[in-house]
């Protein structure tokens, strides 16, 4: 016997069934209660209406006869009336009441005015005929009627709602019961027994059948396809030692290329790494020698050819260094250094950097930051500069005369981090849709055409989207060809402290005795030139058991050590000098290397050097590296108040005559934004105070003006965190600030 699943099709059709019933039964009922209700309400109708026609005329006259008697058999009369409760008469002479004085309702109420025309004179109103209908009655009736008949449809429906659901369960649940338990065994793997329905044969065939025979035909297709696929695997299960021998052939020999790929790629990289200190040693003579023949008080036309020669040199470092680069970044040897920077400080060094190539592309450079950006961010500052710096160059080599804006946005904060997105706009020549999808591989240009005529490696996109990636971040562009791109990454930077910064060195005024150990003569001149111009004095050695003989002898305050000498290493001599006691054991000893790679710096670190000068060796590292030797960098010296360096690079790079011009523009602004800020300063408004510094630090660092500019950023970082003392301590130090510029900017001017 098959039982009823609790939840099952029948029981469900049952209660379906007996709701449908219920609800029919209740409206059936209601509507004949409604009529059977219209019909008692037509029945008192009808019987006010018998009172008004066979009753009034004869009250009337009895009450206007004063006939008492024979007005309280009338009233009588009217009681014996259906539904009747109570009948009132009033008038001047008589109050009668026949019935229930109070009847306990609800009551319908009557009333029946009384007028009597006498043979002669006036129609007589003589009083007022109150008849009160027991609705009680009535609704007792209406509920006993009703009751009896929901009572007996509700039986009736019932009964039929059982023997529906019966028959449903006889026709079709059963038979749905088998087929359920029938796909079960199906699904069990019970192919075999056929599907057998408890119902009597018939020639025409209903739904069930249909089924029922569709799910029989799915047994044997299903029993069919097993056979079939049996006949498959045996045929397979020959071929499968076969296939597997294959496969392990395959797969052996995908690793050994896997193997070859890797080690070509791993020789190219370290090719490229050796052939560093090669590239770079010629290249360091040819800066160099250039860089003293600018002192040398040659002619005119000899100047610019050799500044074109040093400048040539230049790009064919960059390209160098790029390539280098990126070789470093595919080993895996270059990982973010995390310490306390200042985003808006590195915008604008960047944008200060960069702008004389803007403007010599007859392009403007503009730099918007989002008000909300921490005063301080934490995170790999060398790595944001790397990607700021190549995305800028990038716009400004590919604008002539448009404009290129660097924008840092807040996109949100969580915590002690915010979300940034710093991108690059300019209106240059675009990118083609069908590059953008590759422009950040390597070795990948816009076109032939841009190569050819911008040049480059293709590898600036390459090594900054490897960079952001490095930091957790994501890059990306948007361009349309003929009218510019926007390149943008987005990363999440936690807040930082102000960092201590260390000010750069001027020429060093004390004289030096210096050891220069390098194998490579022009090397040698170089850097005995760019000492000897400092006024120092220098000894050369060509290897280091020369070298290491010399320190035996005298002592040094400095030693410069290339690291590739023949023999002997540079790092080797270290270690051989602090071993041994002498003259020289404690004595400051620097790296020279054309490959500066952080497996070589480290070494050199802990062979005992306290740093590592990069070819081709720089006069500005050089001096600093001198003034660290001794001892006149210090971070508590003020800045200059005029970088005159930098004045004189823009007068080399621009002209005199536009230097001049932009003078006059940051004399004007200085005025400007120096009644502005008085008055913000004295209103307290540190976001106008920020905007306004942050404006007039960026114009004030680009020209060299250090001091007013350092004034003014340490205003900008107090308007940020809201610090009001701290921005009124330093409005004293704002004045004589901008009155030293301007007075600067007068003299510069005039003369």
């Amino acid at each position: 016997m098959i039982r009823l699943h609790p939840e099952g099709l029948f029981r469900r059709l049952l209660l379906f069934i007996l709701l449908f019933s219920l609800c029919f039964t209740v409206l059936a009922s209601t509507v004949q209660l409604y009529f059977e209700y219209r019909r008692e309400m037509r029945d008192i109708d009808a019987r006010m209406a018998l009172i008004r026609v066979g009753y009034l005329a004869s009250l009337e006259r009895s009450l206007w006869d004063l006939n008492q008697d024979q007005i309280s058999v009338q009233l009588r009369g009217l009681v014996d009336f259906s539904d009747v409760a109570r009948v009132r008469l009033s008038s001047a002479d008589f109050n009668l009441v026949q019935g229930d004085p109070n009847p306990p309702g609800p009551l319908r109420i009557e009333r029946f005015a009384l007028d009597f025309q006498p043979p002669s004179g006036p129609l007589r109103h003589l009083g007022e005929l109150e008849v009160s209908i027991d609705l009680g009655a009535v609704h007792k009736r209406l509920f006993a009627t009703g009751l009896t008949s929901l009572l007996w449809m509700s039986v009736f429906l019932c009964g039929l709602a059982v023997a529906l659901s019966g028959l449903f369960y006889r026709l079709v649940t059963r038979h749905l019961q088998v087929m359920a338990e029938f796909t079960r065994r199906i699904a069990a793997g019970d192919w075999q027994e056929p599907l057998r329905l408890d119902k009597r044969r018939s020639a025409r065939f209903d739904e069930i059948d249909t089924v029922a025979h569709a799910l029989d035909d799915m047994r044997r297709a299903i029993l069919s396809d097993i056979e079939r696929r049996e006949v498959d695997r045996l045929a397979l299960q020959d071929k499968r030692d076969e296939l597997q021998k294959m496969v392990e052939r395959r797969t052996a020999s995908l690793l050994r290329a896997k193997d070859e790929a890797e080690s070509a790629n791993l020789a190219k990289s370290r090719f490229l790494a050796t052939m560093s200190h090669e590239l770079r040693t010629p290249l360091n003579g040819m800066l160099g020698m250039a860089e003293l023949l600018r002192g040398a008080g040659l002619k005119a036309e000899d100047s610019k050819r050799l500044e074109a020669l040093y400048k040539a040199g230049e790009g064919l470092l960059s390209i160098l260094n790029e390539v280098l680069y990126f070789a470093r970044l595919e080993e895996g040897e270059t990982r973010p250094e995390t310490l306390d920077f200042s985003l808006r400080q590195l915008c604008d060094d960047v944008v200060t950097l960069l702008e004389p190539k803007a403007t010599a592309n007859a392009s403007t450079l503009e730099c918007h930051i989002d008000p909300r950006l921490a005063a301080y961010q934490q995170g790999a500052e060398q790595f944001l500069r790397q990607v700021l710096s190549n995305l800028l160059a990038n716009a400004i080599k590919f604008t002539e005369g448009g404009q290129v804006n660097v924008q840092v946005q807040v996109l949100g904060e969580q915590d002690d981090r915010q979300q940034l997105r710093i991108s690059v706009t300019d209106n240059g020549i675009g990118i083609a849709e069908a590059v953008q999808a590759k422009i950040f591989d390597r070795f990948t240009q816009a076109s032939e055409a841009v190569a050819r005529r911008y040049g480059g490696t293709g590898l600036g996109l390459a090594i900054s989207k490897h960079l952001v990636e490095q930091l957790g971040g994501r890059i990306g562009l948007q361009s349309t060809e003929g009218q510019g791109s926007c390149f943008w990454f987005e990363l999440d930077l936690a807040r930082g402290q102000p960092p201590v910064q260390a000010l750069a060195a001027s020429p060093v005024a004390a004289a030096l005795d210096i050891l220069v150990v390098e194998d490579v003569e022009l090397n040698r001149d170089v850097v005995r030139g760019l000492l000897l111009r400092d006024g120092h004095r220098v000894w050369l050695a060509e290897e280091a058991e020369q070298g290491l003989a010399m320190c035996r002898e005298r002592r040094f305050d400095l030693l410069l050590l290339d690291v590739h000498l023949p023999g002997i290493s540079g790092v080797e001599l270290c270690r051989l000098i602090r071993r041994a006691p002498g003259p020289n054991q404690q004595v400051r000893m620097l790296a020279l290397t054309a490959s500066v790679q952080p497996a070589l710096v480290q070494s050199c670190l802990e062979a005992g050097m306290q740093g590592v000068l990069a070819k081709p060796l720089k006069l500005d590292s050089l001096r600093q590296a001198l003034a660290a030797e001794a001892g006149l960098v210090d971070a508590s010296v003020d800045e200059p108040e005029l970088d005159q360096a930098l004045l004189q690079t823009h007068r080399q790079l621009l002209g005199e005559q536009k230097v001049q011009g932009l003078l006059g523009v940051l004399q004007a602004l200085i005025v400007q934004h120096r009644t502005a800020l008085a008055e913000a300063m004295q209103a307290r408004d540190c976001t106008e105070i920020g905007h306004l510094a942050h404006r007039l630090a960026g114009s004030s660092d680009s020209l060299g003006f250090c001091g007013l500019a350092r004034v003014l950023r340490a205003l900008e970082d107090a308007a940020s965190a809201r610090d009001v003392q701290a921005v009124e301590r330093l409005q004293d130090a704002l004045q004589v600030q901008m009155q030293h510029a301007l007075q600067a900017l007068e003299r510069l001017t005039q003369g």
